[in-house]
């Protein structure tokens, strides 16, 4: 199969997909001015200049089988998504809670352990991310195109090594060897409580670029999105609980406290971005002074606390 025809199956498949999740729903991503960006030391002090119509609940998501949370004693989260015109890229925050924290590389789904699966869709096509061999026949086309034009990633903290569950960001669409590393993508982590031993709270920050070209055995030729104040973009994400020690096969197992939970609410978001949300890239924020926030707050040492 040609590049070409490998092409044309992206289009139709992308056009058969219409709008992104929920329809006429927009949310925002906050603008950090350049020079400005979040240190990502997982202190998500700076977060706290952001107001609070940007955050996104756990309240807000749905499970894989559409019901909406009812306990918040096992696991709850917020997220705040922001961008930066002055190196290009997207920064995301989440703070969450969890009564049992499982990050020890075993498992099946999502990699085993809790995990925050990311979806970037930069220039909104509503790109497929994982194809089947009855989509692309040619194992090389294929390949190439999953995760070229969408991607999805798994976060899990801490990384515990380089590849596979030990990573801190697991491609699993692509086989890029570079898509975790500066000056494509960086995190700060930091967690209060032990890791398997009880209730914890996990502070994650993450950046990323977005691509609406990945050629993942060639990043220089691989084209990065610029984003824009005033543009809409696909983000979209599905939050893991595993709360099953060792190799536990991944999520699922102790279904009364486990769980899959996707932000749009779609259960194919892991396949297709045309079932991401779309995002605005906000102006700056008037209600924010960048300049009082620093000086009277220490720049990136805000306390905050969000689990009470």
């Amino acid at each position: 199969m040609k590049k070409f025809a490998a092409l044309a199956i992206v289009c139709v498949l992308v056009s058969a997909a219409a709008a992104h999740v929920p329809e006429g729903v927009q949310y925002t991503a906050f603008q950090w001015p350049a020079g400005k960006e979040p240190i990502l030391d997982g202190n998500l002090g700076e977060w706290g200049i952001v107001p609070a119509d940007y955050e996104l609940t756990f309240a807000m998501h749905k499970e894989f089988n559409g019901e909406s949370p009812q306990q918040f004693g096992d696991l709850n989260f917020k997220v705040i998504v922001g961008w930066a015109p002055g190196n290009n890229r997207l920064y995301f925050m989440m703070e969450r809670f969890d009564d049992y924290y499982d990050r020890d590389g075993k498992g099946g789904t999502a990699g085993g352990d809790d995990s925050w699966e990311m979806h970037l869709d930069g220039d909104h096509a509503g790109d497929i991310m994982v194809f089947s061999a009855t989509e692309v026949e040619d194992d090389e086309e294929r390949t190439l195109n999953r995760g070229r034009y969408a991607q999805g990633y798994h976060t899990r903290f801490p990384p515990l090594g380089d590849t596979g569950g030990e990573s801190w960001s697991w491609f699993w669409h692509s086989q890029a060897q570079w898509h975790d590393e500066r000056p494509y993508s960086d995190f700060g982590f930091r967690l209060d409580g032990q890791i398997g031993g009880g209730e914890a709270t996990a502070y994650i920050e993450v950046m990323r670029a977005a691509f609406d070209d990945l050629i993942f055995s060639d990043p220089e030729g691989s084209v990065i999105h610029q984003f824009e104040e005033g543009q809409v973009t696909g983000l979209g994400w599905a939050v893991f609980d595993s709360d099953v020690p060792g190799d536990d096969g991944g999520v699922g197992q102790d279904a009364e406290h486990s769980g899959q939970w996707s932000f749009s609410g779609a259960p194919d978001v892991w396949r297709t971005t045309a079932s991401a949300s779309d995002f605005l890239c906000a102006p700056a924020d008037p209600r924010v002074d960048f300049a009082t926030a620093v000086e009277a707050d220490s720049w990136g040492r805000i306390k905050s606390a969000f689990v009470e």
